[in-house]
């Protein structure tokens, strides 16, 4: 073997390796607005499925899309184990509940983010995101 393909192989080997190695699960991430929800800071209930095995903490964080991407913060939770999680209402406790000037018509955009982090709190093992509209028409 020349030393030429000799080293292509290793470089085609560290290509395909980080990408097997840490390969991610995707999670579904699901809550309901509630017009109560409107300049509170208590985090709506979460219903977050697909946690892959090995998950240790839940990393929760909110953007407001239409506003320049504010950060509404969001929090940790400790995750004991199954592919399911129910955070009720309050349990994030760095959250900033969202506050549109324009509720009354179109509201404005949030994006949620889980990641699944394993116990060492910084491999990821799995990411949702959803966004929803939070405004008059959306939040009974």
């Amino acid at each position: 073997m020349s030393r030429f393909s000799h080293l292509a192989g290793l470089l085609a080997a560290s290509l395909i390796l980080p990408a097997t190695a840490f390969a991610q699960s995707t999670l579904s991430v699901d809550w309901r607005w509630q017009k109560s929800h409107l300049c509170d800071n208590t985090s709506p209930a979460l219903e977050i499925g697909g946690i892959p095995e090995g998950t240790r903490s839940l990393v929760v964080s909110m953007n407001d899309v239409d506003f320049q991407n504010k950060d509404h913060g969001g929090g940790t939770v400790p995750h004991a184990g199954g592919v399911t999680a129910s955070l009720g209402e309050g349990a994030l406790k760095r959250y900033l509940g969202p506050c549109p000037n324009n509720f009354g018509s179109f509201g404005h955009d949030y994006r949620i983010t889980v990641r699944a982090l394993a116990e060492d709190g910084q491999t990821e093992l799995g990411r949702g995101v959803a966004t929803k509209n939070f405004s008059a028409r959306s939040a009974p």
